[in-house]
């Protein structure tokens, strides 16, 4: 069975598929793996299945008003828990949003509780699992322990071994595959990526669209090694926002450390000249988790890179 527009996860596929055609479907699952997998996707549309009006063994049919509520993200008896959830619960802005807070499991717990507005299934369907606080997770432990009949929770994560165990043992885990570089670049493309910039940040994102997405947005490794100012301009130009600052180095590093990599692995340098700036790189990336200067650390990565290249 296919998942609408979820691309490489047949195993993950095969595995739900089974669930659907005999019926045994669990009541708390765990969807995990690299961000930019399809994870969240492919829980919507696992839950679309239950909703379907025109449900059989198949997929869901995705012209009914449920496919088409589910798609929109508006289905009354479908609540995908993220940062947005929480910030309109709390009035304040998403990007603030770090952790999953206890008052926002309850409120869903209240809302899963309640009967289906459309007499069928009720889904739920958590993002970045990992960052609910130990007291959220005590109380979505108890839902999840005793769940009331025809309601779904999938947690999706991509740290999953940081939830907690007991939460870990009451739920079905689904593995979700990195996706190949050419699956990857066709996603960038749809999007409007050029197919050259599609096909390099593909090989550097390690099988997350997510990741080549945001790869795909700047221009990095390329911009910090264009000279010895570099450096210095990209970090001039980073957002003042210290937050999209953050995020936007924490790409920067990633690509950085992606390139030099693969240089490495297609014999274009050694070991002995990787290493030493792959273990600058994995310094600043714990400095700027931290909360280093942005620009100080974005300056101190470029650098880096300049020796892994002049070493070459």
């Amino acid at each position: 069975m296919t998942f609408g527009a979820v691309r490489a996860q047949e195993r993950a596929a095969k595995v739900l598929s089974g669930m659907l055609e005999t019926g045994r479907i669990p009541a708390a699952m765990i969807f995990y793996g690299l961000e930019g997998t399809g994870k969240t996707l492919l829980a919507i549309e696992f839950a679309k299945v239950l909703f379907c009006q025109k449900r059989g063994q198949g997929p869901a049919c995705g012209r009914c008003h449920d496919c088409q509520a589910a798609d929109k993200r508006i289905h009354p008896d479908l609540a995908l828990v993220n940062a947005q959830y929480q910030a309109l619960l709390r009035e304040e802005e998403p990007a603030k949003q770090k952790t999953l807070r206890v008052d926002t499991v309850r409120h869903l717990r209240r809302d899963m509780e309640m009967h289906s507005l459309t007499g069928g299934w009720k889904a739920a369907v958590v993002e970045d699992a990992h960052t609910l606080e130990p007291e959220s997770a005590n109380a979505l432990l108890k839902i999840i322990e005793e769940p009331n009949p025809q309601t779904l929770w999938i947690l999706a994560t991509s740290q999953r071994e940081r939830l907690p165990r007991t939460v870990l043992s009451r739920c079905f885990s689904v593995s979700c595959a990195p996706l190949p570089a050419v699956v990857v670049a066709a996603i960038l493309e749809e999007r409007g990526v050029e197919p050259r910039r599609a096909a390099a940040a593909a090989e550097l994102c390690e099988g997350s669209a997510g990741r080549a997405l945001e790869l795909a947005a700047g221009d990095y490794p390329e911009s910090l090694m264009e000279g010895p100012l570099a450096p210095f301009e990209a970090a001039d130009g980073l957002p003042r926002e210290a937050y999209l600052a953050r995020a936007e180095v924490e790409a920067a590093l990633f690509a950085l450390s992606q390139d030099i990599r693969l240089n490495h692995l297609r014999g274009a340098r050694t070991f002995a000249q990787v290493e030493r700036p792959l273990r600058e790189l994995l310094r600043l990336r714990q400095a700027l988790r931290c909360n280093a200067d942005p620009k100080v650390v974005l300056t101190l990565a470029g650098l880096a890179a300049e020796q892994a290249a002049a070493n070459s």
